[in-house]
């Protein structure tokens, strides 16, 4: 406490920068319905989160306003980035907490929500709203959603802070839904488009079969995949940096967003080339991870393994300084793969031999000297 007074200064700074004003709204269903259909409150699915919550979670959450049990706050912001006035002049507002509360509410109120797994209105299982009986039609009129408005913030970290702060729902957003949610731009458009492509798709073990039920995609870790090729690379990785891995993801996302459309474009096909060549010289299992004698697998231990994948790809970017590499062409036969250096399978499956790379790709994904190390020895191994 000694230094107390002499950072008296910053403490006052840091405060007035974070201090959150808000304003208490209340709305009726009929009257939120009304607003997320018209787009005054934007419930777009694509910019939190890849809706996630089971048709009985959503109708246990209806018969909570049926039972007239409170349900909690749902955070809105005012943003100034996405505040475009309607022609009545009506702002806009975003869901920082609760969107997945409101797409139940919303589907239940326009009839293609229907009841399950109830085990208090047990009754009412398989009902719709137009199924309702008059006494419970006359309770739904009568209850309201309390929201809470927040202020906007224009610096991306503070936002996210908010929604990491707020992030109450029963099942809680991942650090990348945060970032869909609070750093908006084309290069987020860009890194989830990049996401779908179809031979990143086969290297994450993500089957065109399982795309609704595929926990890296769900879940957006498919997408922070992308992020952290664009973080890492071109040296990235050797930064140092006072930020958590999280909020360095953070940071250069943000940092990413403010680049021309151009230099956006071009990264999206530096990114298809490197995924491209890796998947076409080291097949669909080039990120699996192996315990390895005598030179031969005898167990692949995974099929993917986000640090295998750190080390292979940002090695093979880096080394081949994909950037700018002038054999890099795509036509409509796909891409030029003229003089590149690439592991082949027998040296990318000698690196699990070595115990410095076997033990930094091993433990904690996001430890930055693991990543320094699983990184530099693939370079060893390409140079």
């Amino acid at each position: 406490m000694k230094n107390l007074k002499s950072s008296l200064n910053s403490l006052q700074e840091k405060a007035r920068e974070r201090t959150v004003k808000t304003q208490d709204i209340e709305y009726d269903l009929e009257t939120l319905v009304k607003r997320i259909n018209n787009n005054t409150i934007k419930l777009n699915p694509d910019y939190q989160r890849r809706h996630r919550w089971p048709n009985d979670v959503s109708s246990r959450l209806i018969e909570s306003l049926l039972l007239n049990i409170p349900i909690p706050i749902v955070f809105i912001s005012q943003d100034i980035d996405v505040d475009d006035e309607l022609l009545d002049r009506t702002p806009r507002y975003t869901v920082i907490d609760g969107q997945q509360r409101l797409t139940a509410i919303r589907d239940f109120m326009t009839g293609s929500l229907i009841l399950s797994g109830l085990e208090i209105l047990d009754e009412l299982n398989g009902a719709a709203l137009s199924d309702l009986p008059p006494f419970l039609t006359r309770r739904l009129d009568d209850r309201t959603v309390r929201c809470l408005r927040i202020d906007s913030t224009v610096d991306p970290q503070v936002k996210y802070d908010i929604f990491e702060r707020l992030n109450t729902g029963s099942v809680k957003l991942e650090p990348q839904e945060l970032r869909n949610a609070v750093v908006r731009g084309a290069f987020n458009d860009l890194i989830k488009k990049l996401s779908t492509y179809s031979d990143f798709r086969q290297l994450l073990q993500i089957s065109d079969k399982e795309l609704d039920d595929n926990p890296k995609i769900r879940k957006m870790e498919d997408v922070e995949l992308v992020l952290r090729y664009f973080a890492l690379r071109n040296g990235g990785y050797k930064e140092p940096r006072k930020l958590g891995f999280k909020d360095f993801l953070t940071e250069k996302m943000t940092e990413f967003n403010g680049f021309s459309s151009e230099d956006i474009f071009n990264m999206g096909e530096d990114f298809k080339f490197c995924i491209s060549a890796i998947r076409k010289f080291l097949g669909p299992y080039a990120f699996s991870k192996h315990k390895v004698e005598n030179g031969v697998s005898v167990k692949r231990m995974s099929t993917f393994n986000a640090a295998v994948y750190d080390a292979i790809l940002i090695a093979f970017s880096d080394k081949n300084n994909v950037s700018n590499l002038e054999e890099k062409k795509y036509t409509s036969g796909g891409f030029n793969f003229k003089n590149i250096s690439i592991l082949t399978d027998k040296q990318r499956l000698s690196l699990f031999e070595d115990d410095d790379f076997f033990d930094a790709v091993s433990g904690s994904v996001n430890d930055l000297g693991k990543i320094r190390t699983r990184i530099n020895k693939v370079i060893e191994d390409l140079s």
